[in-house]
């Protein structure tokens, strides 16, 4: 059987690429013909995840430095072991990314690079002179030397043309297991009928790239026309990526805190957290796709998300939510424009949870994945 790898070195983790090459993988298993495991180099099994898990393999590896790669990886690879067809690489400036694509090349082993993120300006923003750097020395060849690049959305191709990389491109949006729905919380509200109103923001807490100083002072503007006694609440549960400490101190000084909720990471399932909210937001400066607004669909949410998304072309299609630039007068309209709907929050969660079911299912996407297999690995 042929067989073509997801290799996420740090596979099982707490963030979108996970969820993604979760998703995937595990729909992979109803499509006869083609083996696609998850190769991880990391040794601990998930923790807190009560589902489907895609087969793995796994080379666990303590990382000497950066681009540093398991010995017993490379050693299966060149023994015959270890035989693939072809293998997909994700994420942007990745060292371990860089050096997989070397490793595989060197094998002449076809890869897919996923970045996932746009190549926008504002991906540059934090690191930029590191980044910089890493464009010229590595991540330009990762591109160059991938068989195709696949994308999650098609307004993705034009910013990586205009930096002159030229590789075939394959566009293919995320998706959700219908399934999942069992997760949805027996007490789940009913948006825009609670005694009070609860917007939940669930991801990494990454204030440049998840915009959530803008989110938080947008919220900020928008509860300055009220007074006191509206119970309207702002939740971000996620894990930290250093900000979190930034993003209290921003609430407070804007007089907000007693109106801000800062979870930390939950245990739930994301279908569960999400069911527990009036709505969703997403308001990232930049983003790939938001598949956490798909599993938010998924629990019957509407949602409120920017235009810099990938999700945000669909979940116009689906007439589910309400869009916003990624700047603090357009986030903070966009909840004037939620609290006015708020009687008809309810039928937008309702066509949001049947879009998702039918237009963006783990399902299509494998069986689009598997035509791209075929194309670029011929398997």
């Amino acid at each position: 059987m042929k067989k073509v790898a997801h290799i996420l070195s740090y596979f099982p983790g707490q963030e979108g690429l996970t969820s993604f090459c979760r998703g995937l993988g595990s729909a992979f298993e109803k499509i006869e013909g083609l083996d696609v495991p998850i190769i991880t180099f990391r040794g601990k099994p998930a923790k807190e995840f009560t589902g489907r898990e895609p087969p793995l393999i796994k080379y666990p590896h303590r990382k000497k430095h950066p681009f540093d790669l398991p010995a017993e990886f490379l050693r299966a690879l060149d023994s015959g072991e270890l035989v693939l067809d072809g293998a997909v690489l994700h994420g942007t400036y990745s060292p371990q990314v860089f050096a997989l694509a070397r490793a595989l090349h060197k094998r002449k082993v076809p890869y897919i690079f996923m970045p996932h993120d746009p190549y926008v300006r504002d991906l540059t923003r934090h690191g930029a002179f590191r980044k910089f750097a890493f464009w010229h020395l590595c991540e330009k060849w990762v591109i160059d030397h991938a068989a195709a690049i696949q994308l999650l959305s098609a307004g993705h191709e034009a910013p990586l043309r205009a930096l002159g990389r030229k590789t075939p491109v394959y566009t293919i949006a995320n998706g959700c297991h219908p399934e999942d729905r069992k997760f949805i919380d027996p007490k789940a509200r009913i948006p825009g009928e609670g005694v009070d109103f609860v917007i939940q923001y669930l991801g990494r807490m990454d204030r440049n790239h998840k915009g959530l100083d803008l989110l938080i002072r947008g919220f900020a503007q928008f509860l300055s026309g009220f007074e006191n006694d509206e119970k309207i609440f702002l939740q971000l549960s996620g894990n930290d990526w250093v900000d979190r400490p930034f993003l209290e101190s921003l609430a407070k000084e804007l007089g907000i805190s007693d109106r801000m909720r800062f979870t930390g990471r939950l245990p739930e399932h994301s279908v569960t957290i999400h069911s527990r909210a009036d709505l969703s937001v997403l308001c990232s400066r930049f983003d790939g796709f938001g598949l956490t607004i798909v599993e938010a669909m998924l629990a019957g949410r509407p949602v409120m998300v920017s235009r810099e998304a990938g999700i945000a072309e669909h979940v116009e299609k689906a007439k589910a939510g309400f869009l916003v630039d990624p700047n603090v007068a357009s986030i903070a309209e966009g909840f004037d424009t939620v609290w006015t709907a708020r009687g008809e929050l309810a039928a937008m969660g309702g066509r949001a949870q049947d879009f998702v079911c039918s237009d963006l299912t783990w399902a299509a996407v494998a069986r689009k994945s598997r035509t791209i297999y075929k194309s670029v690995f011929g398997c």
